[in-house]
């Protein structure tokens, strides 16, 4: 079907930010140190800058940077704590500090926690700890790193091909051999369709390292993410409560993350659970702390995180659970395909029973639209089909879909309604104020085309209800006066 319309003039999204340099002496690392320490929230930023700092100036000055530590941070770290009893932000620092004992900071220590085997934060959690108590490791031995590897790019944590292929260049002359898991993390960031990418390929293939030789596999097949499997998951034995965040009310929409192989075959042990296929979870209860610095984990995977948010943001719809939809517009600013299960995660969070629960996601759809990332059909139809599962309402559809368009994204709206609206109609309850959303988009921004059947069929009826009403005034807006 064939639409014209004119074009949203869409509030443009900030593109994504590079970070500033690593702070340049020990001083600078401190402070930057007590402040990513100390906070409610920490950034990927400060996360990152202040771990890559840490490490400079422990390779320059180990007993100025202990000295310093410990003036401004001896008192918050107390005695000896294992590692895996601190987050991620202050196994350094206390390490330094003398706080950690070196066996908890072994590879063989980093082990999921109890009750935690079946979370996605769990899996990403590892590949943090993993790294952190790797670099702890390091700054115990007699040779600690210059710097870190996989110290991102861009404050989404992705991470540019050139800059991880200067990296290695300057390991390999310093003669150092990279820690296997920043190198691991450094990979999963990698921004592999940078423009540069062809020539960071080609140029880490002569470097004559491994390491060298397996970016350059990372950047062609060995780094392609796997390929999400959508499936309908009926309701479960147990009745939904959404204190627990399990089972289903209805039948909804899963994907399960796909394979990749070189994640089992390549990589340390805490990245294994990132390569086997998942399908998404709702036991899980620590989506909404520090989930940024999670999700640069991988920062080019939009698509699998959006699988695994995927029955937490349905919960949302399903039983008026207060979902993790929040999370979607920082998922559509990351990188790697828009594909069909952030689709999907954005069309469970704009069916949320609660219009705060909504929000989020009319946010998710603005920035992809803005970014050029939508697929107005591919929405539309998943939209259709969760309506006509039961797992989102077309009233609550409508009230997301008119905040949308009220931001000016008219013909974001229509395009999306129109691929919507010949799966709802023509008995969905609710019809008549969709319809309405739908004709007041195509009137404001000049849709022209074919009226689709379903929606001649609905106007054709000889009475004055609103779905009526509305499916009239839209057949009008879409063939002229």
């Amino acid at each position: 079907m064939i639409w014209t319309t004119a074009q949203d003039a869409l509030p443009p999204v900030p593109p994504a930010r590079r970070l500033a340099a690593p702070p340049a002496g020990i001083a600078e690392t401190v402070e930057l140190t007590v402040i990513q320490s100390g906070a409610c929230e920490n950034g990927v930023e400060a996360f990152e800058l202040a771990l890559d700092g840490l490490v400079r100036q422990a390779h320059r000055d180990r007993t100025a940077l202990m000295t310093a530590l410990d003036t401004a941070l001896g008192d918050r770290y107390g005695t000896e704590t294992e590692a895996n009893r601190i987050s991620a932000e202050h196994v350094v620092p206390a390490t330094l500090l003398g706080r950690v004992p070196g066996y908890s900071l072994k590879p063989e220590s980093v082990l999921r926690r109890p009750g935690h085997e079946e979370c996605a934060q769990g899996g990403l959690d590892l590949v943090m700890a993993a790294r952190v108590r790797e670099i702890g490791y390091a700054l115990l031995s007699k040779h600690p790193l210059p710097f870190l590897l996989a110290t991102p790019t861009w404050d989404t944590g992705a991470l540019a091909p050139a800059d991880l292929l200067e990296r290695l260049a300057e390991y390999a002359r310093l003669g150092v051999r990279p820690g296997p898991a920043d190198f691991g993390q450094a990979l999963l960031r990698i921004r592999r369709h940078d423009p540069d990418a062809p020539a960071a390929a080609e140029a880490a293939a002569r470097l004559g390292t491994a390491e060298g030789d397996r970016l350059a596999a990372w950047l062609g097949p060995d780094g392609e993410p796997g390929t999400p499997l959508r499936r309908i998951a009926e309701p479960g034995p147990q009745a939904p409560r959404s204190w627990a965040r399990a089972g289903a009310a209805v039948p909804q929409v899963v994907y399960e993350s796909g394979a990749r192989p070189a994640l089992l075959r390549d990589f340390p042990d805490a990245f294994h659970w990132l390569g086997r296929p998942h399908e998404g979870f709702t036991q899980c209860y620590h989506w909404h702390d520090g989930h940024p610095v999670r999700a640069s984990v991988l920062p080019e995977d939009r698509e699998t995180q959006a699988g695994w948010l995927l029955p937490s943001v349905t919960l949302a719809a399903t039983v008026g659970a207060y979902g993790e939809a929040w999370m979607l517009p920082h998922l559509a600013r990351l990188g790697g395909p828009a594909g069909p299960a952030l689709h999907a995660a954005v069309a469970a969070g704009l069916g949320a029973q609660h219009p705060g629960g909504r929000r989020p996601a009319v946010e998710a759809l603005l920035v992809l639209a803005a970014r050029g990332d939508l697929d107005a059909r591919l929405l539309g139809s998943e939209l259709a089909a969760m309506a006509a599962l039961g797992t989102i309402k077309a009233n609550r559809l409508a009230d997301a879909a008119r905040s949308a368009a009220q931001s000016g994204a008219y013909a974001t709206v229509w395009a999306v309604l129109a691929e919507a609206l010949p799966g709802l109609l023509p008995s969905v309850r609710g019809a008549g104020e969709l319809l309405a959303v739908a004709a007041d988009c195509a009137e404001r921004c000049g849709a022209a085309g074919p009226v689709p059947p379903e929606v001649a069929a609905v106007a054709a009826r000889r009475d004055s209800h609103r779905p009526a009403r509305e499916a009239r005034r839209l057949a009008a807006a879409l063939t002229g006066p």
